[in-house]
């Protein structure tokens, strides 16, 4: 017989954004951005855990509003040259009882309860070592000054004709 693994949600927030100061702060109808990730994983119920995990003690102000777990890292770990990977490790190694950690995103409002649970039991059903989620977009993209998905000396693309990145 198996055992049910463990898994704890980890939230990862920075008060040091460089593009947009407190993002994460940043009310969102009413709400600041980072309570729609703590949201959808406690909807998900797939969690343990849910834990924010910031280098920032106003962050464990409002995990605890939000009665969720709140993790403060080593403030060498809340700077804009840290890697996700150095993040994680650190986490995985607070938590060593966890047998799975998924990163919930904080820029994703609209992120919902049941997209988190079927993310992870995708994860679980197909043994996977890793996953990460992306999304193809239909958009103009431009990529070192130069345009990717269309031509700029033709007339404007409908976003649905042209190809997605």
């Amino acid at each position: 017989m198996h055992k049910k693994p463990i898994i704890y949600a980890m939230i990862p927030v920075r008060a040091g954004s460089s593009r947009l100061k407190l993002k994460n702060l940043a009310l969102v109808n009413g709400e600041p951005l980072i309570y729609f990730a703590i949201q959808a994983a406690k909807e998900s119920k797939v969690f343990n855990r849910v834990i924010v995990n910031s280098d920032h003690e106003v962050f464990g102000k409002i995990a605890e509003r939000y009665e969720v777990d709140y993790y403060q890292r080593p403030e060498a770990l809340g700077s804009s040259e840290t890697k996700s990977d150095e993040v994680v490790v650190d986490f995985m190694r607070a938590y060593p009882q966890a047998d799975i950690v998924a990163w919930v995103n904080t820029i994703s409002p609209f992120q919902i309860g049941s997209e988190v649970a079927r993310v992870v039991n995708y994860f679980l059903r197909k043994k996977l070592d890793s996953l990460i989620t992306v999304e193809n977009k239909q958009v103009h993209t431009i990529w070192n000054d130069k345009p990717v998905n269309y031509d700029p000396n033709v007339p404007f693309l409908l976003t649905q004709d042209i190809v997605p990145v």
